[in-house]
């Protein structure tokens, strides 16, 4: 039995299936996946949204739409955002103010999703020239633009493609990782429903670099317009020969499949998601192997974010000395940074590194909604940073940013505006933690839980508790959701401790 087949058998085990139906929200609820959903995210929280939930209608952590909350996702995958019932239309603003549009180069132009449309305007043009070349000038095309990963932890994309690639064993597979659900993001969501082609080409490009011929892209369930319109873009480029047995007749062989997920956040993370797609709990699995090496079905396996690839094709067809010269010697390139609805100017901004965080804020965003003050400022969602205005004077760069200790993330830009509630944000953060700790390791499963518990208590006491937990979860979590939701939680605590607790606090 091949590697394959006995993961496939193992997951159809009663146990097995089971443990994977308790372990999901989409199941766990009660409530079929189509059924209405509100938005609990952060911006749409704080837009009054999210809680309470009318009768009928279960919670999402977020479903896309940051920059028009608060919305509601429908039973008929439609959302109604803007609070105004009204479907809201699945273009943000986006604006472009690199020297070179890259991620929003077709959206700047609208809906980019038929092949037809994509390839009039450059879809599969890198595809076609790379694939009568050789695997390692892709590779090499990838290694020279400095290209980072943008699903937050800005490792470097070649990296990742080289070891899968040097890799042992017959069989590889690319995955595209579209789970989104950092509350605040929705780049991947745009690209999915406007720009799939992108995305796909991306996939080709990094298949045909590594050696893969079966490529995944999975997708979210919040996201359920993405899902549809990556379906139809997958059927549609492979009736046209783009995908199949000979990708654009070059004789390279590549198949790709969308898999919806079931309701986590947890599943952004890449062995969480591959647990997910193989049918399992969506936990973290331990680390090394790492998924280049042992990923899908235990095959030496590439997830990169939806971003990441959609940079791709524009690295391969002008080159990776032409990507490395755009943004700053800390990160090269242009990010696609989100705005969410507090800001005067809500919306997609694709930027280069190194562009300053208060021009960001201050003239991209506009600064608060109506002309309200920020009183801080909330970068890369629940992983994130909390920062006040003194500390906006740094530049949009994973390098520099991380100097700071401040982590962009996904690029998710939330603005806390003059009077925001900050106890109601404090136990809505904590709230998201618990809900959305996969249970691996007890640090983070229970510790979550216990946070929140202590958060409600009144007194010194619980407060400091409150921070020892905090500690014990940074320290010996599994994986950077325990690791990495603390720091948020204390910096909003440093920061509006009065307010939060009715007195300083030191957590």
């Amino acid at each position: 039995m091949s590697t394959e087949a006995a993961e496939r058998a193992a997951a159809r085990a009663p146990a097995t299936q089971r443990g994977a139906h308790s372990f999901y929200a989409d199941h766990a609820q009660h409530a079929g996946a189509a059924a209405a959903r509100v938005c609990r995210g952060t911006s749409c929280f704080l837009s009054g949204g999210g809680e309470p939930r009318p009768p009928g209608e279960r919670g999402a952590y977020c479903v896309g739409y940051c920059d028009r909350a608060p919305a509601v996702l429908g039973a008929d995958g439609r959302v109604r955002a803007g609070g105004h019932g009204l479907v809201a239309d699945p273009l943000p603003s986006v604006r472009c103010v690199a020297s070179e549009p890259i991620v929003t180069r077709r959206l700047l132009a609208g809906d980019a999703s038929p092949l037809a449309v994509a390839r009039a305007a450059g879809a599969y043009r890198a595809a076609e020239s790379a694939l009568r070349g050789a695997p390692a000038a892709v590779l090499s095309a990838v290694e020279r633009s400095g290209e980072q990963g943008r699903g937050g932890a800005g490792f470097p994309t070649a990296t990742k493609w080289r070891a899968c690639a040097e890799a042992p064993g017959p069989v590889r597979y690319v995955v595209a990782n579209g789970d989104e659900g950092d509350p605040g993001s929705f780049v991947d969501r745009a690209l999915l429903e406007l720009d799939p082609h992108a995305v796909l080409e991306g996939m080709i490009l990094c298949a045909f670099a590594v050696g893969a011929h079966h490529g995944i892209v999975f997708i979210r369930s919040e996201y359920p317009r993405a899902f549809e319109r990556v379906e139809a873009a997958i059927a549609e480029a492979t009736a046209a020969g783009v995908l199949g047995p000979s990708v654009l007749g070059t004789g390279f062989a590549l198949e790709i499949e969308a898999v919806r997920g079931h309701g986590s956040y947890v599943c952004g993370e890449e062995t969480a998601l591959l647990n997910a797609i193989e049918g399992r709990r969506g936990e973290v699995r331990l680390r090394p192997p790492y998924p280049a090496v042992e990923g899908l079905h235990g095959r030496p396996t590439v997830v990169n974010n939806v971003e990441t690839l959609a940079n791709v094709p524009w690295i391969v067809e002008r080159g990776g000395e032409a990507y490395a010269a755009l943004g700053s010697p800390g990160s090269r390139g242009t990010k696609a940074v989100c705005l969410g609805a507090g800001f005067e100017h809500p919306g997609l901004v694709e930027l280069e590194f190194g562009t300053p965080l208060r021009r960001v804020v201050q003239e991209l965003g506009g600064g608060g909604r109506g002309g309200r003050p920020i009183e801080a400022l909330l970068v890369g969602g629940p992983m994130g940073s909390v920062l006040l205005p003194e500390a906006w004077d740094v530049p949009v760069c994973y390098a520099a940013m991380a100097e700071r200790g401040v982590r962009l993330g996904h690029g998710g830009l939330i603005p806390l505006l003059e009077g925001f509630d900050a106890r109601a944000l404090f136990l809505h953060w904590l709230g998201f933690m618990a809900s959305e700790s996969c249970g691996k390791c007890v640090p983070c499963s229970l510790g979550t839980q216990r946070c929140l518990a202590l958060a409600r208590e009144p007194g010194a006491a619980a407060r400091d508790a409150l921070a020892r937990v905090l500690d014990t979860m940074e320290r010996a979590s599994l994986c950077g959701f325990g690791k990495l939701t603390p720091g948020p939680v204390r910096e909003l605590a440093a920061a509006f401790g009065p307010r939060i607790f009715g007195t300083a606090s030191r957590t």
